[in-house]
């Protein structure tokens, strides 16, 4: 009896034995297929490496970005949305800047030439920004060349021509390629990892003060090129490159640091110039597109701005200019937008139009209280605010696009 007994247990660690054995090697086939699978941020090209036959692979894996984001507070989430400036004249962290902090857990924040006295005191404030945050900050600025430069004062071989000089050379791809690079290293000497630049309007009205020089040159013919060599020489040495002001702000009379500013041509007219130059800068990669605060009502049959527009945002930069990166918005303190409404007002429906990047609302506690509220109410959804978030947290790190597996 118990020799049977015995032979029946035996019989039975055979048959589990083989059938584990079927499923290891059904796992061991499904992985060797899955683990040359094609990732889906084209940035990162990476062939997954085999791992020990023991390490176990779960069936679905999270994204690290999806992860990074689970990882978040409401409070951070919303947070993330926004750059800043610091308090005028503001040179190193203190007590107000921590608060600052403390009461908005920010993405990023935008340097001037208030905060900037010296090479090395600059370096010695981003250094303690980068310690003061959480996660790891996009610190921007507008270093244009020219009229529009907040820290080109200390570069090692001193500032850089207008776009428009630059435009005016001998050869201005290969200048404009130079001083993109140059600008970069010096950035990145100071701790800075974002810049609000090349312009991308076209100089076509002589009467624009607001843009004139800024721009390379009145032609797209001449300015398109000039653009993608500006943003190859940026991001080769390591710093994104933010083209602006979408749609075009260089046929305008109006200054949107006053008043709404109004740009008065059809969408032909649009397509086959104004168009031109922020297609090339896309298609040379740029990281970000800064939205102007213009009015097009030639072509929407209305007065909104584009900040505001989910056709220009959705349906035309993210649409039929296929451009997946971010989308920022110029400085929300501007009288265009605030002459008309409030700071809570103005981040939501920037938001909810297609921007990423909130930046610099005119009151910051009244800009993010209302982001958090319509977060928390389901004005948007989770999904649209992971989307903006991805694109800021990859930025900041590239890391998070590296993963053992397809994120499903």
């Amino acid at each position: 009896m118990r020799k049977n007994a015995t032979l029946a247990a035996f019989l039975v660690l055979i048959v589990l034995l083989t059938a584990c054995a079927d499923e290891q090697g059904e796992y061991e086939n499904r992985y060797e297929y899955e683990y040359e699978y094609e990732y889906e941020y084209e940035e990162v090209a990476i062939v997954e490496e085999v791992f020990a036959e023991e390490v176990y692979i779960p069936e679905i894996a999270i994204c690290p970005i999806d992860e990074k984001i689970s990882q978040l507070t409401a409070e951070e989430k919303i947070g993330q949305l926004f750059m800043l400036r610091l308090p005028w004249q503001t040179l190193y962290v203190n007590e107000a800047v921590r608060n600052l902090f403390d009461a908005i857990p920010m993405g990023g924040v935008i340097l001037f030439g208030d905060n900037a006295d010296s090479a090395q005191q600059v370096q010695e404030l981003t250094a303690q920004l980068q310690e003061l945050s959480r996660l790891p900050l996009n610190i921007a600025i507008d270093e244009e060349g020219g009229r529009v430069s907040r820290v080109g004062r200390f570069f090692s071989d001193g500032a850089t021509p207008s776009a428009y000089a630059i435009g005016e050379s001998a050869y201005p791809e290969d200048m404009a390629f130079s001083m993109g690079q140059y600008i970069a290293r010096e950035l990145t000497a100071l701790g800075i990892n974002m810049n609000f630049a090349p312009v991308a309007d076209i100089w076509s009205n002589p009467q624009n003060a607001v843009i004139g020089n800024r721009a390379f040159g009145r032609t797209s013919d001449t300015v398109a090129p000039l653009v993608a060599a500006k943003v190859n020489g940026l991001q080769e040495s390591g710093v994104p490159a933010v083209v602006k002001h979408f749609p075009g702000h260089g046929d305008t009379y109006e200054d949107s640091h006053f008043q709404m500013a109004v740009h008065h041509h059809d969408m032909e007219r649009w397509r086959t110039t104004e168009a031109v130059p922020f297609i090339s800068g896309i298609d040379a990669g740029a990281k970000g597109v800064m939205i102007g605060h213009i009015a097009t009502p030639a072509i929407t049959d209305d007065y909104v701005p584009t900040t505001f527009s989910s056709f220009w945002l959705q349906d035309i930069l993210r649409g039929e200019l296929g451009f997946d990166g971010l989308i920022i918005t110029d400085a929300l303190e501007m009288r265009a937008l605030t002459n008309y409404h409030n700071c809570g007002e103005i981040a939501v429906k920037s938001f909810l139009a297609g921007a990423d990047i909130l930046l610099m609302p005119h009151n910051h506690n009244e800009a993010f209280n209302a982001m958090l509220e319509a977060y928390e109410t389901g004005v948007f959804t989770s999904e649209r605010l992971s989307e903006s978030l991805r694109r800021i947290l990859i930025l900041q790190n590239p890391k998070y696009l590296v993963r053992r597996k397809p994120c499903r």
